[in-house]
Formats: C-alpha cells, sequence, structure tokens
C-alpha cells in the first residue's frame, strides 16, 4: 500500500508523503475537518487482515469546530518540519515487510476455547502460523527405533535419577530429508495414512534440533533419526485421545486431497501447512453443501 501511495506522489506534485519513526498518532486533519482516533489507518497495521479485525473495538471523533482543526493543523505543520520526519526509503520499505510478517505470526489467537477443530478456524486466520502437518504412510523401522531407545535410556540414565521423575519419550522420525526443519521453531500435527486410505491422528510434536544416527542390518547403509518432544496442544488448545480421533474423522473425508496437495519431501513423506488444510475442507464443505 505504501508502494501505491509514493508511486502516486511521484506523479502528482499536490501529494507528500514523509514518515515519522515516533509517530503513533491517528489523525486526519483539512482544511475544516479534523478526525482522531484509535484505529491504524491500514488495516493489517496490527498484523491482522479481514474478519480478524472484528475482534478489536475502535473510537474516533470527527469535528468541523474551528480551533480544534486549527490547533490539529498547527500540530500536523510542527511535526511535518520537524528534524524526525523525513521520506520514506527503500530501505524502509523492506523493514516494513520483515515487521509486518512478524506482526502476523505473533498475532493472538481469537478462536473459540476447547480441543483443536478446523471448524474453529477461518483458512486466512491460519496463515504464517508456524504450524504443519506432517503426513506419512510409513513407521519407523526396527533399527531407528533402537537408535531412539538408546538415546532415551542415555537421557534416563543421566537424568532421571532425581525423585524418581524419567524424562518423556521422544518421538523418532526416520531419515526425514533436510528440508524438514528439525527445529523447535514449528509445531507439527502428525498424521499417518494407513494402507486402506483411513487416517489415524498420532498427536502434536516439536522437533528438538537433535538426530541420532544408526545403521540399516545387512547392507541397508546408514540412517538417522530426528527426536521429536510430543506435546498435547496445537495453536493452545488440546488435543488429546478422544480430540485425536475426533479431528481424524474431520479430516477423513479430505484426507486425498490434502495428501495430493502437500509438499512431498519423499516417498510416502509429506508436509502442509494448516492454512492449506483448512482451505482444502472449506472447499469440501462448500462443495456437500445443499441448497433448498
Amino acid at each position: 500500500m505504501i508502494k501505491g501511495l509514493l508511486r502516486k506522489a511521484r506523479k502528482n506534485p499536490h501529494i507528500e508523503i514523509q514518515q515519522c519513526d515516533r509517530l503513533h498518532a491517528k489523525l486526519i486533519v483539512g482544511e475544516a475537518n479534523l478526525v482522531v482516533g484509535s484505529a491504524n489507518l491500514s488495516r493489517n497495521g496490527l498484523g491482522l487482515e479481514g474478519q480478524e479485525l472484528a475482534h478489536w473495538l475502535e473510537a474516533a471523533i470527527h469535528t468541523t469546530m474551528a480551533d480544534e482543526v486549527h490547533e490539529a493543523q498547527q500540530w500536523f505543520e510542527q511535526l511535518w518540519t520537524s528534524a524526525e520526519t523525513r521520506a520514506i526509503s527503500n530501505q524502509d520499505l523492506s523493514a516494513a515487510i520483515v515487521a509486518y510478517e512478524r506482526n502476523r505470526k505473533a498475532r493472538p489467537d481469537y478462536s473459540p476455547k476447547g480441543p483443536f477443530t478446523f471448524t474453529k478456524y477461518q483458512p486466512h486466520e491460519l496463515e504464517v502460523r508456524d504450524a504443519y502437518a506432517l503426513i506419512y504412510n510409513s513407521r519407523p523401522c526396527e533399527e531407528a527405533d533402537e537408535a531412539g531407545d538408546r538415546y532415551h535410556q542415555q537421557i534416563v540414565a543421566e537424568q532421571g535419577g532425581e525423585k524418581g521423575c524419567k524424562p518423556s519419550k521422544h518421538w523418532n522420525f526416520e531419515s526425514w530429508p533436510d528440508a524438514l526443519d528439525t527445529t523447535e521453531r514449528y509445531e507439527y500435527l502428525c498424521l499417518f495414512l494407513e494402507e486402506d486410505g483411513e487416517v489415524i491422528v498420532d498427536g502434536v510434536c516439536r522437533m528438538t534440533g537433535l538426530r541420532v544416527p544408526f545403521e540399516y542390518r545387512g547392507e541397508g547403509g546408514e540412517g538417522w533419526v530426528d527426536l521429536a518432544r510430543p506435546t498435547s496442544t496445537l495453536m493452545g488448545h488440546s488435543l488429546k485421545r478422544a480430540q485425536r480421533a475426533a479431528l481424524a474423522l474431520e479430516l477423513g473425508p479430505s484426507i486425498s486431497d490434502i495428501w495430493a496437495q502437500a509438499e512431498e519431501f519423499e516417498e510416502g513423506a509429506r508436509r502442509i501447512h494448516l492454512s492449506e488444510i483448512a482451505r482444502i475442507l472449506a472447499t469440501s464443505h462448500a462443495g456437500h453443501t445443499k441448497v433448498n
């Protein structure tokens, strides 16, 4: 939007645009009118889009009282000519994009409380959230599980003696490619596809950045296990056993489309953002809606 305004200013000598790094006021003043209020002039000032803005209550005042309009004009002119006001550079625009993306990821989740379900969200409400689904149709092999078990036993021996508490066992992801982000940044909804096409929701995890190498028996060569920490919530919503079963029923009718549109890492292993799943489910639901 800012780039568009700058293009108009270059074509029209009556338009001037500057910025002030300290400016937070929302004010529009003309020759005889003044509007001042809490709302950002751009709808994504808080990283929100579309219906996400409905949560916020805003207030503003419009006045034509000459003394108030005159005071606002003076305030504006003083700011406009101050040393704190300057032109907008390409570097400023690049920084604004970074800040906007950061705000989008950190925006509050105003979905209804309770267990996680895609029915709580419109697709745009999940955009750029750090949450993906991992879809796979095979379990880790015996050697991979043994490697994960050895690591767990080592951790128990080192840390598990205090007050009888044992560290939680990690989940094993066998030889997933390097394209999978194995830092703790993302939440992963883990979906297992059985041979008959039924989907099982294994749960939610975050990767730990820990990788354990192992060797396949025979002439299978070397492999590795990426270790993940299981959690019982997704985006702050609980996802326990019964709730996972309910989510599997929700995903089941569309799982073929979800699989087809997911990013393919290798045969039998794919990834898809939760917002894309929400779009597929919304399209599928719209296609099955009957109009009387």
